[in-house]
């Protein structure tokens, strides 16, 4: 079997930054007040159940919040969410909610409610794979608005698809 050498993380975070990807904001509870972080690493697992998985670091506060809760919400951003997103993550966690309406769905995880979509979920499995649990999550409510624009995460910022622009 050939051997192969390791990839560097440096080179490795260089190729990620030119995979685009949706912007999220995964919330939970921490004893009733709302809890989240911005994630990139989401994805779909299964229709049958709906499943979808989120990858979330160890070392985040989040991360033992929603092991504990055993519940948590993928708020998918749009495009004009761009500034929302921005203080997100420059306020301090206390203060990350403030400034948009939230509201709960099944879990009572925090739904925003201009989300383009919200995934409300209960965590069906984890599995560990370097310094992130890869969250599995069976969906038990959701809800969607009528908007066509993803907030994207590309090449170290956020972009946004140009209207009326198809491959």
């Amino acid at each position: 079997m050939p051997r192969f050498d390791a990839v560097s993380e440096d080179d490795f975070k260089r190729g990620m930054r030119r995979l685009a990807a949706a912007v999220n904001v995964v919330s939970t509870l921490e004893q009733g007040r709302p809890a989240g972080l911005i994630a990139t690493a989401v994805c779909s697992v299964s229709a049958g159940p709906p499943s979808i998985l989120v990858c979330v670091n160890r070392g985040t506060r989040t991360h033992g919040l929603i092991i504990e809760a055993g519940v948590f919400c993928v708020n998918v951003l749009a495009a004009d969410q761009m500034p929302f997103a921005r203080q997100f993550l420059s306020r301090d966690p206390a203060e990350r909610f403030s400034s948009c309406r939230w509201s709960t769905l099944a879990t009572g995880s925090p739904a925003l409610d201009e989300a383009m979509t919200n995934f409300d979920c209960e965590v069906s499995s984890q599995f560990s794979s370097g310094t992130h649990d890869i969250l599995v999550g069976q969906v038990v409510a959701m809800r969607q608005r009528e908007s066509t624009n993803p907030l994207l995460y590309f090449e170290g910022d956020y972009r946004h698809i140009a209207h009326g622009e198809t491959a």
